[in-house]
């Protein structure tokens, strides 16, 4: 999303990349990532206790980081009694290897390592979906999905909202429990960087979200920061705003 974020120029096409090797694409940039750089996405996933799964270009759709390779492992998604979800259902990813023994230890956390692979299976903590042809599609962290007025917020859809933005030039949504009070919702935080010569207007960002957006999607919050926090991997650190955030904060302003 940082590199989508980035103000479009003409020649965004103009270079000698061809394939983008991706852990977590997001579908809503995927289409338009690929026609503006000119590139095709080779979507991957690898868990790091066990698990590899891969979507090569032009083989499984897009949004989908793939099937695991034939003969070394399987992957299935499953409700919370271990029954198997059907297609279109969201449910938590699960690998069973077939050759040898699922085994994860933690230090010092027995039960926790027991857990991780408890039935034989390692369980990724991943909520997924599969499709009726079997390509697997990541949704969110399992207790990570973000619920307001009983509907799933995708943060992907306003992160692509935002990042489409002229003067957005990286930009990070998370949520944070609800005003509200209700159990499991929460509101919408969007922790944004604008560009240095950007004109900062909470109303002309509402109108333009309001464009793109449905209701339920456009973010209570906006966090103007001076970058977003990444892991080594380059993904946002949602934890590290969410520990600055404050609603009477200078930088936070109200929807």
């Amino acid at each position: 999303m940082g590199i989508y974020s980035e103000p479009r120029k003409t020649n965004d096409a103009d270079n000698p990349v061809r394939k983008v090797l991706s852990a977590g694409t997001p579908l809503s940039i995927w289409a338009d990532f690929e026609k503006r750089f000119n590139v095709k996405i080779h979507e991957w996933y690898g868990a790091v206790e066990g698990g590899f799964a891969h979507n090569p270009p032009g083989e499984g759709p897009i949004g989908s980081f793939g099937k695991p390779i034939e003969g070394l492992m399987e992957m299935k998604i499953i409700r919370d009694d271990d029954s198997e979800c059907a297609p279109g259902e969201v449910g938590e990813l699960v690998v069973a290897q077939k050759q040898g023994k699922v085994e994860v230890e933690y230090l010092g956390k027995k039960k926790d390592s027991m857990e991780k692979t408890r039935g034989g299976v390692l369980r990724t903590g991943d909520m997924c979906h599969k499709d009726e042809n079997g390509w697997l599609f990541f949704d969110f962290r399992k207790g990570g999905g973000l619920r307001r007025q009983g509907d799933f917020i995708l943060p992907e859809y306003v992160e692509k909202a935002l990042a489409d933005l002229a003067y957005v030039s990286d930009v990070c949504v998370y949520g944070i429990p609800a005003e509200s009070g209700s159990p499991g919702e929460s509101d919408i935080v969007a922790a944004v960087v604008l560009t240095p010569d950007a004109k900062f207007d909470i109303k002309k960002i509402s109108k333009e979200l309001n464009k793109t957006l449905e209701k339920g999607y456009i973010p209570q919050f906006l966090q103007v920061v001076n970058e977003i926090p990444k892991s080594a991997s380059e993904k946002n650190l949602a934890r590290l705003l969410r520990d600055e955030f404050s609603k009477e904060a200078a930088n936070v302003y109200r929807f």
